[in-house]
C-alpha cells in the first residue's frame, strides 16, 4: 500500500506546456541511441503532439521494430545508423557539432536514449562539439501541479552535486529566463535554507543571503528572498503565523534555488510523489537543451521534458 502521504493519481503532461511548445514551432530533437522502447515512446508521443521532428540515432532494425509496436511509420531519413553506446554517442556528437557550426541540419535539443549518462555526456561535452558556450550547465525541473495551476521550478536537483557561486548564479539566471516561457506570471525566487535569518552557526544560510544579494543586483525582473525556509517560501499561512512582512516572495515563491543536489533531489521528488506534480527536467546553459531521461520517469514526465526543451530552445 505504501505511505498515506503518497499522491495516488497519475500525473498528466500539462496541456498548457504542450500548447506553448507547439506555438514555438517544431523542435528538431536528436535522440541518442533511440533503439529501445522508452526513448521511442517518448519521441513518438512528442511527434503525435506535433512538437518535434526526431532524429533517431541507433540500430535501425531495433528502431523500426519499436516503431512498429507503436504503430509509427518512421521515415528512413529520420534514422541515423549506429551500433552500441559509444558509436551512437560519437555519431550524435558529430551531428550536433555540424548543426551548431552550420555545416549540417540544425539540432534544437538532445535527448538521452538507451545508453549510460557518462557515455552520453562525455561525447556531448567534447570541446569540438560546441555545446558549451562559456556558461555553467545546470539542471532545472519545472513541476506542474495536478490542478493545472502555474508550475514551480527547482534547481539544481540532478547534475551539480555541490554547486559553486557561478553555478548557482547560472541556475537563477536560467530560471528567470524560463519563467515567462512556462506560464509563470513573474519569477519569485526563494533561495532556500533552514532559516529566514542568516546565522553564523548555519553556513548555508549565509550562502543563501549571498546568492540572494547577487540575484537582486543582477536579475532586475525577479523578486528575490533569501535565506528563506521552505514553509515561508510556499505557505501564506506560515508567513502570517510567523509575522513576516514586507517580503514579496514569502508564501508565493515559484522558483527555488537549493544549496546542493541532495536537498534539490528530495524537494523535487516531494513535489512529485507527495504533491502529484508532473516534473519536466532539462539541462540548460549550453547551446541547446539536453534531456537526461530516466527509466523511472513516467511517460507524462518524459513528454513534458521534451515539451520543456522545445519551449526552451
Amino acid at each position: 500500500m505504501g505511505s498515506g502521504f503518497l499522491h495516488r493519481a497519475a500525473a498528466a503532461c500539462p496541456a498548457d506546456l504542450l500548447a506553448r511548445a507547439k506555438e514555438r514551432g517544431t523542435c528538431r530533437l536528436l535522440v541518442v541511441r533511440a533503439a529501445a522502447a522508452l526513448p521511442m515512446e517518448a519521441a513518438f508521443e512528442a511527434v503525435q503532439a506535433d512538437i518535434v521532428e526526431p532524429v533517431l540515432v541507433g540500430e535501425p532494425e531495433i528502431i523500426k521494430a519499436e516503431a512498429e509496436k507503436l504503430g509509427w511509420i518512421v521515415p528512413d531519413d529520420a534514422i541515423i545508423p549506429a551500433v552500441g553506446e559509444a558509436e551512437a554517442a560519437s555519431v550524435s556528437a558529430d551531428l550536433l557539432r555540424r548543426g551548431l557550426a552550420g555545416e549540417g541540419p540544425e539540432i534544437n535539443a538532445v535527448m538521452k536514449g538507451q545508453l549510460h549518462t557518462d557515455v552520453f555526456m562525455g561525447a556531448l561535452l567534447d570541446k569540438s562539439v560546441g555545446l558549451r558556450t562559456g556558461n555553467r550547465l545546470v539542471h532545472v525541473f519545472a513541476i506542474f501541479p495536478p490542478d493545472g495551476s502555474a508550475p514551480v521550478m527547482v534547481s539544481d536537483a540532478a547534475v551539480n552535486v555541490s554547486p559553486d557561486d557561478k553555478t548557482k548564479q547560472q541556475s537563477m539566471t536560467q530560471m528567470a529566463r524560463l519563467s515567462p516561457l512556462i506560464g509563470q506570471d513573474s519569477p519569485r525566487l526563494a533561495v532556500l535554507s533552514a532559516t529566514e535569518t542568516p546565522i553564523e552557526s548555519m553556513p548555508a544560510s549565509l550562502e543563501a543571503a549571498h546568492q540572494a544579494d547577487w540575484a537582486r543586483a543582477h536579475l532586475s525582473e525577479v523578486d528575490v528572498s533569501g535565506p528563506l525556509s521552505f514553509d515561508l517560501a510556499l505557505s501564506a499561512t506560515s508567513v502570517e503565523l510567523k509575522g513576516l512582512v514586507g517580503d514579496d516572495v514569502a508564501g508565493r515563491a515559484n522558483c527555488f534555488l537549493l544549496p546542493e543536489i541532495v536537498a534539490g533531489n528530495i524537494l523535487y521528488k516531494a513535489f512529485v510523489y507527495l504533491g502529484g506534480g508532473c516534473a519536466a527536467g532539462i539541462v540548460v546553459g549550453g547551446a541547446v537543451p539536453v534531456l537526461l531521461t530516466s527509466r523511472a520517469d513516467p511517460a507524462a514526465a518524459r513528454l513534458a521534458s521534451v515539451a520543456l526543451a522545445a519551449v526552451a530552445c
